[in-house]
């Protein structure tokens, strides 16, 4: 029982994309030759809870028909979770601020871009087509990909610094987030169609989404191999190889009674890996 009850809040929570982020930050820090900070982790944390309280807040319809379990859980805190966001944002911003200026503009990104994503405007619909950013065809997995790569320049403004190895973590970044996010959009078809979400699953099958998936594997191993063989990255990232493989067979388990686990727990913990990855490579 008390099992559950942990991993529900830690799953259901959000709780565990956010350690990711922390774990995808620290791993930054490591690549460009820095300690990673508690400091560092918490703001990273802090950002990306925001960020997802806010987006489960406003899509908690849609939510109750791709993922009702989910909703069903946050539905006790459902009137204090613009507050958790609320504070999340403050306390980051306060502790960004106490760092340096530069990083505390950075910051103010991450919040444009939940913002544009989950509540989007009607100026931006007249500009692009879609009121919110995760309308339009892949346009929602881009979005959150592309925020995510953002972590190693966040860092690199962080400690004031700005070696190339930060900049060559970001595509693989960018790639990894970009097979996750098609992967969860097969749980999400019968929503993402019944609310006007475009995706790769609902508008040309799970066996598109499947090659398509196995293609961002292949080229972000292709790409990590290249970058530490140019030395744009230091051989230890080599470790990083471990996660295309590690896709794969998530996407090749996910069945049946253990789709949702090999999604919720296993997909997005992929992250939270990431750091022990990278320091067993420094050994």
């Amino acid at each position: 029982m008390i099992g559950r009850a942990v991993y529900d809040e830690l799953v259901y929570g959000g709780h565990l994309l956010a350690l990711g982020t922390a774990s995808i930050a620290s791993t930054a820090a490591l690549v460009m030759g820095r300690e990673p900070t508690v400091e560092l982790a918490l703001m990273a944390y802090l950002f990306t809870y925001g960020a997802y309280t806010i987006n489960r807040v406003i899509e908690a319809d849609q939510d109750r028909v791709s993922h009702p379990e989910r909703t069903a859980y946050l539905d006790r805190r459902r009137r204090i979770l613009p507050a958790i966001a609320a504070c999340c944002f403050g306390l980051g911003y306060i502790l960004a601020y106490e760092r340096n200026l530069y990083f505390l503009g950075a910051l103010v990104l991450p919040l444009v871009l939940a913002v544009l994503y989950s509540v989007g405007s009607d100026k931006m619909k007249r500009i692009t087509g879609t009121r919110r950013l995760k309308e339009g065809l892949l346009v929602k997995n881009v979005v959150i990909s592309f925020g995510w790569s953002l972590i190693p320049f966040l860092v690199g403004l962080y400690y004031l610094a700005a070696p190339v190895s930060l900049f060559a973590l970001a595509p693989f970044i960018f790639m990894r987030l970009m097979e996750n996010t098609i992967f969860f959009d097969e749980r999400d078809v019968k929503g993402d169609a019944q609310y006007g979400t475009k995706t790769i699953p609902s508008t040309f099958g799970e066996k598109t989404a499947g090659r398509v998936m196995l293609g961002f594997d292949v080229l972000s191993a292709v790409y990590i191999g290249a970058a530490a063989a140019l030395s744009l990255l230091p051989s230890f990232a080599l470790l990083l190889l471990v996660f295309p493989v590690y896709s794969v067979v998530y996407r090749h388990l996910a069945n049946g009674s253990n789709a949702n686990l090999m999604r919720d727990l296993v997909a997005d913990g992929e992250y939270i890996l990431w750091m022990p990855v990278i320091l067993l490579g420094k050994i």
